[in-house]
């Protein structure tokens, strides 16, 4: 099982409220690192939310499609089944239009109308400044193609076969055109009264524009689904057999070809005497338009199946390695390069100084063209195939969850149903995943762990690269911080403690076994961890060992500290109570299940999960206070504020119960298991789940009944953490499972 899980992003914690140690505990409003302070409590003094009321959420999760702009606006389809469209500056979602299916097709905008295909075999035309339907018309399935429209008429074709011809008005039907294949992912393409379209049955076709009459057609040796491109008299094309084709456009034959060294998925552009297209062979190739030789080639690190568009002597291209590509037209070299959270199939689109693009980790990126950096994102409720398209000051495209967005084109702000800054103050490429690995936060440095095996020094202001540490292997665990110390464990069985200020080892100290995600604590001049060889682990400030005790299982959950006694959950099914000054075991309580929840601490009670699917609260004795049941496995560590233990469980609920008797105070049903751990800031419970979403929670009298939260930065900073840890506990445990059974 692959383990580079993409998270959503490298997220700060900005603790600016003054805090105070207390047995581990921080006094504060504020949630600044993993289950909130240094010892692990999972316990906040802030207010908890007294009902279920959600206040915002944020959905993620889907392809994102090729992105279209016009006059300020961005539009782009998503696997969510939407059109969105955007302020092509902030980002602003403007209005959202909702298909029955999957939305792959790129919107195009003419006179004020957005005409984009859904797999639900229809082609629309909305009003693009209000996504209101205007007209649709269903053909014989799914309508994946690009609409063009010339001289009132919308060309595009269809899975049924066929290239269609509609009034672009009214949707009359004028003329359709059977070919003997799909007509799949490659639009028409208009030039001297002939429609060009590449077909699944491998030809290229050539249309009269009037009335669909077959002007020539030529057979390549596979697939065509790229769309042609016209430059004077000749046709460009690439085909699913390796090679780009140069024909005749007016009698459709050979001029040239070009054999790349694999598929060609991506769609040629024609620029200053060159044509530019990418192959699965790694590489995008610029050739000399009338000869077909070869001026220069750049190679990927995987395939591109993304169509270049080149604009003042740039070439701009996604990739399947998760990147987006700035080139020079002339010679090929790197101008820059930006990582995205999966492949890049979506053509990008350029305007107003930003390359907008759309990913397969279901987010449109709209991206500074001279240097690379992110402006803003948006991420839809599912896939994004289609390409955006941009027109007075909106962004709109299709997703995968039946809707069609339109969306702020300037700030990639979306009205539609939440209301927050997704802006990143900046971020950071560690070159590989930062899966798992909870950023910590201290003295105005950012310290996270990555895949790479690297721990990086972040400047939490400024996003500058100040320090990293290569480990052994991939740094999963989050780190903690105390008195300018690095204490994180890795999966090369090692424990590390790091200068702050420089990234300078100070010691380590080798286990028998990975360290994945069980985050170190601190209490009274010791630190505690634990490790997949099933000890716990208690060293001193030099590296030395104190104690190290053996429990029945690997140590999956995080240890939690208070008053002398060490609490951590074990693989044998056990919660732990040990002394934490010599390690010895005061007592233990079996549950019916694995146990990687990690314990929170409040009111003299422990709190932790099972995958017997309870919540168990433990007197300090080990003594049962009370249970409470839900329908599946509670892998979530529970949070405490304000006399509420908060949680999640795989039955797809967060539940809210008194911590002193566990009576029910609210539950909310998300559309996915909830395994991610919540956090509590600034009176507010933030939670993601399976169904993509990242849910908050407020009191009811601070917020006006079903309006969002007004959230500053540094709230979006805070929560966005929450959704690096959503999945960890599941997957770690299939993990031990399979490594217990190996």
């Amino acid at each position: 099982m692959n383990r580079k899980i993409l998270c959503l992003g490298l997220s700060l914690l900005l603790l600016f409220s003054s805090v105070a140690y207390t047995s581990g505990q921080i006094e504060s409003y504020w949630w600044p690192m993993f289950r909130g302070d240094l010892a692990h409590t999972g316990y906040c003094s802030s207010q908890m939310p007294v009902s279920n009321q959600s206040l915002w959420k944020f959905n993620t999760g889907g392809q994102v499609g090729s992105p279209t702009y016009s006059d300020g606006v961005v539009y782009v389809g998503s696997y969510d089944r939407r059109v969105y469209a955007f302020d092509a500056v902030t980002g602003d979602m403007i209005w959202v239009y909702a298909t029955d299916n999957i939305v792959i097709s790129r919107p195009a905008i003419v006179d004020g109308v957005l005409y984009v295909g859904s797999e639900d075999c229809n082609l629309y035309a909305l009003d693009a400044a209000t996504g209101e339907k205007l007209w649709n018309y269903t053909t014989g399935y799914y309508v994946d193609s690009d609409p063009v429209i010339a001289d009132g008429v919308v060309f595009f074709g269809s899975e049924d076969h066929k290239v269609y011809a509609l009034q672009a008005a009214s949707g009359e039907y004028i003329w359709s055109y059977e070919t003997e294949g799909a007509i799949m992912l490659s639009a028409v393409t208009l030039s001297q009264g002939i429609a060009y379209v590449g077909s699944l049955d491998k030809c290229i076709y050539a249309l009269n524009m009037t009335n669909g009459e077959l002007v020539w057609k030529y057979a390549t040796e596979q697939t065509v689904a790229t769309v042609p491109a016209v430059m004077g008299a000749t046709v460009y094309v690439g085909s699913s057999d390796g090679h780009l084709y140069a024909l005749d456009a007016l009698e459709g034959s050979l001029k040239w070809k070009f054999a790349t060294g694999a598929d060609i998925y991506s769609s040629p552009a024609v620029y200053g005497g060159m044509v530019y297209v990418g192959s699965m062979d790694h590489h995008i190739y610029a050739l000399d338009a009338l000869s077909g030789e070869e001026i220069w080639k750049y190679e990927a690190l995987s395939g591109v199946a993304s169509a270049p568009v080149v604009l003042d002597d740039v070439v701009y291209v996604g990739a399947d390695d998760s990147r987006v590509y700035a080139l020079t037209a002339q010679r090929g070299e790197l101008v820059w390069s930006f990582l995205t959270g999966e492949q890049v199939i979506s053509r990008p689109e350029v305007a107003q100084g930003r390359v907008y693009v759309g990913s397969s980790d279901g987010k449109l990126y709209a991206i500074n063209c001279i240097d690379g950096l992110l402006s803003w994102s948006f991420a839809t409720g599912g896939k994004i195939d289609s390409s955006p398209t941009v027109a007075e000051g909106l962004v709109y495209v299709g997703s995968h969850d039946g809707r069609v967005y339109a969306l702020n084109a300037s700030t990639g702000m979306s009205g539609y149903d939440w209301e927050m800054h997704n802006n990143p103050v900046w971020s950071y490429d560690t070159g590989d995943m930062v899966m798992f690995s909870s950023p910590a936060v201290s003295g105005g440095m950012v310290y996270v762990g990555s895949y790479n095996g690297k721990v990086y020094a972040i400047d939490a202001y400024s996003g500058v690269y100040q320090w990293s540490y290569q480990t052994g292997f991939a740094v999963v665990c989050s780190a903690t911080v105390y008195e300018d110390v690095v204490y994180v464990g890795s999966e090369d069985y090692s424990f590390y403690a790091l200068n702050a200020k420089d990234g300078a080892l100070l010691w380590k100290y080798e286990t028998e076994d990975q360290i994945m995600v069980s985050s170190p604590a601190l209490y009274e001049g010791l630190i505690y961890f634990g490790s997949n060889d099933g000890y716990l682990y208690a060293l001193n400030k030099e590296g030395n060992l104190v104690w190290k005790t053996q429990v029945g299982g690997y140590v999956v959950s995080s240890p939690a500290i208070a008053e002398g006694v060490v609490y951590v959950g074990s693989y044998d099914h056990n919660l732990y109570a040990l002394n934490a000054a010599n390690g010895n075991v005061i007592w233990s309580y079996p549950t019916n299940n694995t146990v990687s929840s990690s314990p929170a601490l409040a009111y003299d009670k422990i709190y932790v999960g099972s995958e017997d699917g309870y919540l168990y609260v433990l007197n300090i004795d080990g003594t049962l206070a009370w249970t409470y049941q839900t329908g599946d496995s509670v892998t979530s560590s529970p949070a405490i504020a304000d006399g509420v233990v908060v949680f999640g469980s795989n039955d797809g609920h967060i539940y809210a119960l008194s911590a002193q008797t566990g009576e029910f105070v609210w539950s909310y049903r998300t559309g996915g298991e909830v395994v991610s751990s919540p956090s509590i800031a600034d009176n507010r419970v933030y939670v993601g789940s399976y169904d993509h979403i990242l849910y908050a929670f407020e009191n009811p009298e601070d917020t006006e009944k079903n309006e969002p939260i007004n959230t500053d930065w540094i709230t979006i900073i805070l929560i966005a953490t929450i959704i690096l840890l959503s999945g960890v506990a599941i997957l770690i445990l299939w993990k031990q499972r399979r490594n217990a059974s190996s």
